[in-house]
C-alpha cells in the first residue's frame, strides 16, 4: 500500500506538470473509488492549439495535410458513464470475471478499465496519447497488479494477445476509422467475446449500424441512461458470428 501510494503520489506528480486536476468519489454498483481527471478540457484543448501554432510559425508555413491533434482523451465522455453502469450489471452474470481479460480500446483517463479492474478483471488500457495513459496508471493505480498499459494505435498496431472483452466509450465519432477498427477488434477479441461500445445517439452512431451489417457480427443494442444528460446513451455489443 505504501509503494501503490508512494507511485501515485510520483504520477501526480508528473501529470501537474501540464494539467490541472481534479479528483472526485466513484460510485457504481458495489464499487467505490477516487478517480482523477482534467479539471478543464477546454483548457488542454486551448493549449493545443497555441502549441499547433507555435509550430506552424517555426516551420514558416501551415503544415499541408496535418489537421489539428485534438485532446479527445481529456474530456470524461458520457458514454463511459453508461458503459460503466452495464459492467457493474451484468460482468459477474457473463464472465467469470477473475479469468476475464479486457481491452479498454481508446481509453482516455481510464474510467471504464478502472471498474472493470475493480471488479476483478485483467485490463490492458490502450490510447494513442501517452498522457491518456499516465491518468489511467495513475486511477488504477490500487488495482495495478491486474492492468497494464499501451500505447497503440488502431489503424497500424497489432498486439500479439486476444482478449475476452473489447471496451470503447464514444469511439465510433469519425466513420473514416471504422474501417480500422473493424478488422482490429476481428484481430484481437477471443473467441465467444463481446465488444462493447458506448454511442451518445449521434448521426455517425446511426451510419455505423447500417455500416456493420455486412460484416461478420451479431450487434445486440440497449440503452442506458446516465445522470449527465438526458437522452440516454446507446450500447452496441458486438458478437463474432465466424
Amino acid at each position: 500500500m505504501k509503494l501503490a501510494s508512494a507511485r501515485r503520489r510520483q504520477l501526480l506528480a508528473r501529470i501537474h506538470r501540464r494539467f490541472e486536476t481534479i479528483t472526485e468519489p466513484v460510485r457504481v454498483g458495489a464499487l467505490a473509488f477516487d478517480f482523477t481527471r482534467v479539471a478543464d478540457p477546454n483548457k488542454v484543448l486551448d493549449q493545443v492549439a497555441e502549441e499547433e501554432d507555435r509550430r506552424d510559425k517555426l516551420a514558416g508555413k501551415r503544415r499541408d495535410g496535418e489537421e489539428l491533434h485534438l485532446p479527445y482523451w481529456a474530456e470524461l465522455w458520457d458514454s463511459s458513464l453508461a458503459i460503466i453502469e452495464f459492467l457493474a450489471e451484468t460482468l459477474p452474470a457473463q464472465f467469470d470475471v477473475p479469468k476475464l481479460s479486457v481491452l479498454d480500446l481508446g481509453c482516455g483517463m481510464g474510467l471504464t478499465g478502472t471498474v472493470a479492474a475493480a471488479m476483478g478483471a485483467r485490463v490492458m488500457f490502450a490510447d494513442l496519447e501517452p498522457e491518456a495513459l499516465l491518468f489511467a496508471r495513475l486511477n488504477s493505480i490500487e488495482f495495478e497488479d491486474r492492468v497494464r498499459t499501451r500505447r497503440l494505435n488502431w489503424q497500424t498496431a497489432r498486439l500479439t494477445e486476444r482478449f475476452d472483452l473489447i471496451i470503447g466509450a464514444d469511439i465510433l465519432y469519425e466513420k473514416a476509422q471504422w474501417p480500422y477498427l473493424e478488422p482490429f477488434w476481428r484481430g484481437h477479441l477471443q473467441r465467444g467475446g463481446s465488444v462493447l461500445l458506448g454511442e451518445p445517439g449521434r448521426q455517425t452512431g446511426d451510419m455505423f449500424l447500417e455500416w456493420i451489417k455486412p460484416h461478420p457480427w451479431t450487434l445486440t443494442q440497449l440503452k442506458k441512461s446516465v445522470p449527465t444528460r438526458s437522452a440516454p446513451i446507446r450500447i452496441f455489443q458486438l458478437k463474432s458470428r465466424s
